[in-house]
């Protein structure tokens, strides 16, 4: 250790009389003032003159790349790289990256940023040669005294600050010798990595060398021995001796039709067709018609039914008064769930296509018994509709 004066320490008995030497001494020697206390004392930092700390501000840096590397990276996989669907969410369904980004931030903004930036970019560490380390005072500092520091250069400025701490009111004074230079070269700067390194590496050599003892230890028995039902197998657990549970009463799959109606007369009260009835609707109406309803209803839809007269059904006449009068709502639900002897086709057909029927049914309940407005806008559509070429008038 060298022998020039480094610093003069001045112990006091509590904090409010290091405060009272701060100021004591702050106007002679300014910023060549520290204080080191077994605990921290709030508003010291102001009475030292020492600027606000950039850990923060390395935090904060950090917390943001890691938000930003997390979402983006999880948006990039589940929208381009790699999509697939989770019950039925969005490719960016941000509420679920939540648990990756929360992880990710911490662990940039604590880890690297608070840990390694307060250690590496603040304090300069790894460094152990600061001869306040060693001296006298070091054993009181850490139990219960305050030392208030004055940084000196010379013999004679070490004996005017000693008697400035102590006019200030510190009874022990100590001058500490040394150096807090921790060196030159190039490798000075890879010191905290090669540090780091070689931690990392003592580390792993470590635990490979434990499991080499222990190699039957298990690191994680929990999730080894953890209690789960397999499909088939017999449990004790539930009164029927059963494993596999049957669904819940009133349970329905994510893509099943909810019906909050149960009669086709509440159905007609509650439902409103969807589409409108365009030529393409129609169209659709009229194929989902001829598939699966002119087989029994007939052409027409008036209950000419084409099966044998071994069929002893009676087909509904679409064309009757009651079924005209009949909300949309009403003939959608009969098709999606039946009514008599007629099947449901609620599983069969898509429930637009079901309204697209209704629609076509509408037609031909209009088509058999034809106002004359429904006649005059038939031949003003014909007027209108383009004529063929190369044909003779």
């Amino acid at each position: 250790m060298s022998d020039r004066p480094f610093l003069v320490l001045g112990l006091f008995q509590d904090a409010d009389k290091l405060v009272h030497g701060i100021r004591a001494l702050k106007s002679t020697y300014g910023d060549k003032l520290e204080a080191y206390t077994p605990y921290p004392i709030h508003g010291i930092e102001k009475e030292l003159g020492i600027p606000k700390s950039h850990v923060g501000k390395i935090v904060l840096a950090l917390g943001l790349s890691g938000l930003t590397l997390a979402l983006g990276f999880q948006s990039w996989v589940f929208t381009t790289d790699y999509q697939i669907q989770f019950g039925g969410k969005p490719y960016f369904s941000w509420a679920s990256f939540v648990p990756i980004v929360f992880e990710v931030t911490v662990l940039l903004a604590c880890i690297v940023g608070a840990v390694f930036g307060m250690l590496v970019l603040v304090n300069k560490l790894p460094h152990y040669s600061h001869p306040i380390l060693s001296s006298r005072s070091m054993p009181k500092i850490t139990r219960d005294r305050f030392a208030l520091a004055v940084s000196v250069d010379t013999a004679e400025d070490a004996a005017r600050a000693e008697a400035a701490l102590r006019q200030a009111g510190a009874p022990e004074t100590e001058v500490v010798h040394g150096t807090d230079e921790i060196g030159s070269g190039p490798l000075l700067p890879l010191k905290p990595v090669l540090a780091t390194v070689i931690i990392c590496v003592l580390a792993g050599l470590g635990t490979w060398h434990l499991q080499r003892l222990w190699n039957k230890l298990p690191l994680i028995s929990i999730m080894d021995e953890q209690t789960k039902v397999l499909p088939f197998r017999a449990n004790a657990f539930y009164p029927d001796g059963q494993s596999m549970r049957p669904l819940v009463p009133g349970t329905v799959s994510r893509s099943a039709e909810y019906a909050a109606w149960t009669t086709p007369e509440e159905a007609g009260q509650m439902l409103v067709n969807p589409l409108s009835a365009d030529s393409l609707t129609l169209a659709k109406g009229r194929r989902g018609y001829e598939t699966h309803c002119l087989v029994c209803h007939g052409q027409l839809g008036d209950g000419t039914k084409l099966l044998s007269d071994k069929y002893t059904g009676a087909p509904a006449n679409l064309h009757q008064a009651r079924l005209k009068e009949a909300p949309d709502g009403h003939l959608f639900a009969v098709v999606t769930a039946g009514k008599n002897t007629m099947a449901g086709y609620g599983k069969d057909i898509p429930a637009a296509d079901r309204w697209a029927i209704v629609h076509y049914v509408r037609v031909l309940q209009r088509a058999l018994d034809a106002s004359d407005a429904d006649v005059q806008a038939a031949q003003a559509v014909a007027a209108a509709a383009p004529v063929a070429q190369g044909g003779s008038h």
